[in-house]
């Protein structure tokens, strides 16, 4: 019998204490309960295999160095963060900590705690508002800012909502 039931109680009457406990751990284990984890071997499993592969539950999972994408290193991007901003400057959906100051027309800097730049760093902003589009975003002269940059189609600044995302 395989690992993780006990050979059968041969020397007790039937139906005693005994042989019930054997059934109780045999019906167990062929239903897939109570098997130890050190008796599954993983060899050439694969994640494609698990029914629900959740990116936020996986672990260790960069592939390269601590200091995010460098050209030429294979090292792969990983989503951190995605928020809303109104034209006003309130911001929701960003993480815990972060904020957003709406500094002049078309200008909003989201404050974070990364203590990244760019390469190590990349960050996005789509308009929400027809007309306006997100110029450009700065995220090369400071580890702890995103300054974003909207303006309309000819390039004139205008306060505009946008959604922000970010990858490491």
């Amino acid at each position: 019998m395989a690992a993780g039931v006990p050979p059968p109680p041969l020397n007790s009457p039937s139906g005693s204490y005994y042989w019930l406990e054997w059934y109780t751990n045999l019906t167990n284990f062929l239903n897939g309960t109570n098997i130890p984890w050190s008796n599954i071997n993983f060899t050439g499993s694969n994640l494609a295999d698990l029914q629900t592969r959740l990116h936020n539950s996986l672990s260790s999972i960069q592939g390269g160095n601590a200091s995010g994408d460098v050209h030429a290193t294979g090292n792969a991007w990983h989503a951190l963060a995605r928020g809303y901003v109104t034209g006003a400057g309130v911001e929701t959906g960003l993480p815990t900590g972060w904020s957003c100051t709406h500094s002049a027309t078309g200008v909003y800097t989201i404050t974070h705690n990364l203590g990244l730049v760019a390469p190590q760093l990349m960050a996005v902003a789509t308009s929400n508002q027809i007309g306006a589009i997100a110029n450009y975003i700065d995220n090369t002269t400071s580890s702890t800012s995103i300054v974003v940059h909207m303006s309309n189609t000819s390039g004139t600044s205008v306060d505009a909502a946008f959604t922000l995302l970010v990858w490491t």
